[in-house]
């Protein structure tokens, strides 16, 4: 059942989240100073490379890492600018650079969530986006997850409202997402489709949406040219560049691991509980019992991507530092396929339950989120960040107060996780 939070109370509970939640992470920001006082983990190769930036060596760069330089240019710009006021230098210092990330989160992700909610103000608690786990972890971290999630959002809700859009400037948004992820690519893509999809009204079925798209579409060819530039530089890129990462390719090859779809949907479920997981259990039992057939042939396909597709990568068992090591080592490798199918299978059918966006909409999703995932080797849960997000913007909320519980439960327990059990070599 839901929680109900009388109308008159509901700003209180809200405020008081964001309050709690804007204090535990300034708690937490200056722990991991105390606790990680080096870089962890990648975090060597992103600070060292911010820093060259800083020295102005801006044709230095570091093999090893795989993404473009939009997260050294904005740690520049931000750490030249506390020199320029404060005269400490502030490149020097990993928790400077690190704070990048912070105000990000705390500052500018909730006027982006502002921009995107002008015409949906009840679709979900600005702060439940930002207290999402997957992004949390990385407000203390020097990588490049935050701010590529986002511009992705930024640049949707420059086009999500019908009564206020602006793809040139969701165009030029999305450009600079590609300068933190080149996979943004695929949700430029998807983005292109919202703007599209938008404008499509009065339909009598699927496919006479798809019609009315097709149509649509060819009207606005205009406006859909800042999206088709982002493609075509971006095959350009792939062929200057010979591939799609910058560095370290041996370690980046392309595979088939299809089951990092349902890794994904898992994640997306998981972190759901109390904004809609729990309410689709019914709707589940009632597909399987009315559809059996088609029920089973779906578990059919889960089942062989998890027997047939999973990827143990050298960079899964390299380092115990990571969350992802164990949840292979204790969940993954331990469990039968066809017990793992199981959650998969579930959380597969509770994205199409509850997605409130049209057909044209959560398929662009669906191939986004194959076209992202898919191709990588590598089990890596922030690889589900941009995912968890944008699908949270696509769904009701019922249960803002418990949610907000639930999601920062698994922070605090992430946190404790983090500070009290230490590594063994």
């Amino acid at each position: 059942m839901p929680l109900v939070v009388p109308a008159n109370v509901f700003p209180v509970y809200k405020y008081s989240c964001m309050t709690l939640f804007v204090g535990f992470s300034l708690f937490v920001f200056q722990k991991v100073k105390e606790i990680a006082p080096e870089p962890y983990i990648d975090e060597i190769f992103h600070l060292r490379q911010c820093q060259a930036y800083c020295d102005y060596k801006f044709t230095q760069w570091d093999d090893k890492i795989t993404t473009p330089p939009g997260l050294y240019t904005i740690g520049f710009v931000y750490s030249k600018l506390i020199e320029l006021v404060t005269g400490y230098p502030a490149c020097l210092d990993s928790n400077v650079l690190r704070s990048v990330n912070l105000m990000g989160g705390l500052v500018v992700l909730p006027l982006v969530l502002h921009v995107f909610k002008r015409y949906n103000p009840n679709q979900f608690w600005s702060i439940n986006i930002i207290s999402q786990p997957l992004m949390f972890t990385y407000y203390f971290l020097f990588y490049t997850d935050v701010w590529s999630t986002i511009l992705i959002v930024f640049a949707l809700a420059l086009v999500n409202n019908k009564r206020a859009q602006h793809p040139f400037w969701s165009a030029l948004v999305s450009f600079c997402s590609l300068w933190f992820r080149q996979t943004n690519i695929l949700w430029i893509c998807f983005i292109a489709v919202v703007y599209i999809d938008k404008q499509v009204i009065n339909t009598t079925g699927v496919l006479d949406r798809i019609v009315k798209f097709i149509n649509t579409a060819f009207q606005n060819w205009l406006n859909l040219t800042g999206y088709v530039l982002n493609a075509v530089l971006f095959v350009v890129f792939l062929k200057v560049n010979g591939g799609i990462t910058l560095g370290d390719s041996g370690n980046h090859e392309i595979k088939i691991h299809l089951v990092q779809l349902f890794y994904s949907t898992s994640f997306i479920a998981f972190f759901g509980l109390f904004s809609g997981t729990l309410s689709s259990i019914k709707g589940y039992a009632t597909f399987i019992t009315h559809n059996l057939v088609v029920s089973a042939g779906l578990f059919s396909v889960v089942f062989l991507a998890v027997e047939y597709t999973t990827i143990v990568h050298p960079f899964l068992l390299a380092d115990n530092r990571h969350f992802a090591f164990y949840i292979y080592r204790r969940i993954i490798k331990r469990l039968p396929p066809v017990l793992m199918a199981i959650p998969h299978h579930f959380s597969s059918f509770t994205i199409g339950y509850l997605w409130k966006g049209s057909f044209m909409t959560c398929l662009a999703f669906v191939v986004a989120l194959v076209g992202t995932l898919v191709p990588s080797p590598l089990f890596e849960p922030r690889y589900y960040l941009t995912p968890v997000v944008i699908f949270n913007l696509f769904i009701e909320h019922n249960n803002n107060v418990l949610e907000f519980l639930w999601l920062n439960s698994i922070n605090v327990i992430c946190f404790y996780v983090f500070s009290k059990k230490q590594i063994i070599w």
